[in-house]
């Protein structure tokens, strides 16, 4: 069953986004590009976010896949890492509609507490279904059993030309009325567990898969195999659509009170800018933070280029940077040597802060690179990784 806003109330609703960002001065005093001049721009750029979130934090601390070990021993007392962002598995939090209590935060609590004793702090991303399965929680759906029985699924996960999983997690269809109902349940229940927190930076909430705001992996763009069923009649994905579905849900953010930062990521729809767009638009008239995971070496080189970045990140940045959080995550691990897409890790930085960026999500592999003598790139790469991220997090204090 779908339940969505008519499409009719959009051009209006944006157009009033628009005008309240320019009368408030939001497209006005961006920062200089140049990172010598960056910090005293950050001074009187930003005096409107003094007490929001800044910094260097390790992304998704908790994820089966991450290293507790190494992090404990390389990452959790690194004086450059403000903090890390601890992701909740709904189905781990939730006990059903049936239970006495049906949310149980002791998890998050478990997850957060090294942090909060070696006094960094502690971001919430909460998930409603995972991506990829092993992303899942010891082979557990991210998405409560119960939810996923009353709501249209697909189960589907391919990368264009790489193949598909054999056996993808059923991803929920996140527009449907009972999906919807359900999570945000667990979003109201979250906010006011954690929402007054002194450990607590900021909640990062799925429009779609993670905490991000896409559908699924590669599933926007026409050669993707996946997208074939989610544009199906039965389903309906279509721009329209996600558009109208993530502005509703930013809409039931902002109906909640709380003094926490919270972040909006933005994506492309295929290679369309034009949502990530609006997205950004209406989360920065709500007040809240815009983020992006998709910061790569080609950044640089399209915006050398005068072209626009992944979700038009760099200009968004710009127009928003007077009085909103950015936040960027790199797309994946950097690589010392410039292979891959990602690159090094020192321009990255330095091109992130010279676009305004408050926060950076940076993978483990980072710091284990700088500080793990045993990594086989710690001789030849750890002091430049030291330097920067030394850099980076002096700038962003």
């Amino acid at each position: 069953m779908l339940n969505f806003k008519s499409l009719k109330s959009l051009p209006s609703a944006i157009a009033l986004s628009l005008i309240l960002l320019s009368s408030t001065g939001l497209l006005l005093g961006c920062r200089k590009e140049s990172s010598q001049s960056s910090s005293n721009a950050t001074a009187t750029v930003k005096s409107t976010l003094q007490g929001k979130p800044r910094g260097l934090f390790l992304n998704t601390a908790n994820l089966p896949t991450q290293e507790w070990s190494r992090i404990e021993r390389y990452i959790l007392n690194d004086p450059t890492v403000t903090g890390a962002n601890i992701v909740i598995p709904w189905s781990l939090v939730d006990q059903g509609p049936g239970a006495t209590s049906q949310y149980n935060w002791s998890y998050v609590y478990q997850q957060a507490k090294p942090w909060i004793e070696a006094g960094k702090t502690v971001n919430i991303l909460l998930w409603g279904a995972a991506q990829r399965s092993q992303q899942e929680f010891n082979g557990k759906s991210i998405t409560p059993e119960y939810v996923l029985k009353n709501t249209d699924t697909v189960s589907c996960q391919c990368k264009i030309g790489k193949g598909c999983e054999i056996d993808p997690p059923q991803t929920p269809v996140f527009w449907d009325e009972d999906y919807q109902d359900n999570y945000r349940k667990v979003v109201r229940a979250a906010i006011a567990e954690f929402g007054d927190q002194p450990w607590l930076g900021y909640f990062r909430f799925g429009i779609g898969v993670g905490a991000e705001s896409y559908p699924g992996n590669g599933v926007t763009y026409a050669k993707n195999p996946c997208t074939k069923e989610w544009t199906k009649p039965s389903i309906g994905l279509s721009p329209e659509l996600w558009q109208e579905h993530s502005l509703d849900f930013i809409d039931f953010l902002a109906s909640i009170e709380t003094e926490k930062t919270i972040l909006v990521t933005i994506n492309n729809y295929g290679k369309s800018y034009d949502i990530a767009r609006e997205v950004a638009a209406h989360a920065a008239a709500q007040g809240f933070g815009i983020g992006t995971q998709g910061l790569t070496k080609n950044a640089l080189n399209l915006y050398a280029q005068g072209k626009n970045c992944y979700a038009d990140w760099c200009s968004l940045f710009k127009k928003y940077d007077a009085t909103t959080v950015l936040e960027v995550q790199t797309a994946a691990q950097s690589n010392p040597a410039g292979r891959g897409r990602v690159g090094p890790l020192p321009p990255l930085l330095d091109f992130g802060l010279a676009k305004g960026v408050d926060i950076f999500e940076l993978y483990q592999a980072e710091w284990f690179v700088a500080n793990d003598p045993d990594h086989h790139l710690y001789q030849k790469y750890g002091a430049s990784y030291r330097e920067a991220l030394k850099k980076a997090a002096e700038e962003l204090r």
